[in-house]
């Protein structure tokens, strides 16, 4: 079935928590309830249905983190990433997304982040998942049909635009915990 995608920011997604106001003065203000929990962990809750899933997606997509993760910013559209998530359905309390396009990110990762925010906002959520469990593939194996080897292998991830991934990894350091662009002290991404 299509997705059922959430376009723009919700008038929502400028909320914030009673907590925040016992931030310090010192501290920019938060764009959203997204960045809002990555501070803090404390978000309000809501009751589970459709438009509250469309809005909380839309709250982690147009947050500080989804400037690094989805390609409908400019950053991250600049280097191939492409990445999209939606909301296929929910199903009691179950919620079915959809992942699209090519992350930085492993597609589990994001879809990992999705989960935990999701679950946070809207606590009976009972599982958070995919409908074909291939989505969550970094890679995609053509198979010849006729001998049933592996004739391809298609990488579903964005490019590497500057070997961070690949030195990470090579280091032992998790790629998904830093991400493509590196924050400077300013806060904006290089």
């Amino acid at each position: 079935s299509e997705p059922i995608t959430g376009r723009g920011v919700s008038i929502f997604g400028c909320s914030s928590s009673s907590s925040s106001q016992f931030r310090s003065a010192l501290l920019p203000p938060l764009r959203n309830m997204y960045d809002d929990y990555r501070s803090d962990a404390v978000v309000d809750q809501i009751p589970l249905d459709e438009d509250a899933v469309l809005m909380c997606l839309d709250e982690l997509v147009y947050s500080d983190y989804g400037k690094q993760m989805f390609g409908v910013h400019d950053g991250p559209a600049s280097i191939g990433i492409t990445g999209e998530i939606g909301l296929v359905e929910v199903a009691g309390p179950e919620v079915y997304l959809q992942l699209s396009g090519k992350f930085w990110h492993t597609r589990s990762h994001v879809l990992g982040r999705a989960a935990m925010y999701l679950n946070a906002r809207m606590p009976e959520i009972m599982h958070v998942s995919v409908v074909d469990p291939d989505e969550l593939n970094d890679f995609e194996e053509v198979i010849d049909e006729d001998t049933g080897e592996v004739i391809e292998v298609i990488d579903r991830r964005s490019p590497d635009f500057n070997g961070d991934r690949e030195t990470m990894a090579y280091q032992g350091i998790d790629p998904d915990m830093r991400g493509p662009f590196v924050s400077t002290m300013g806060g904006d991404f290089k």
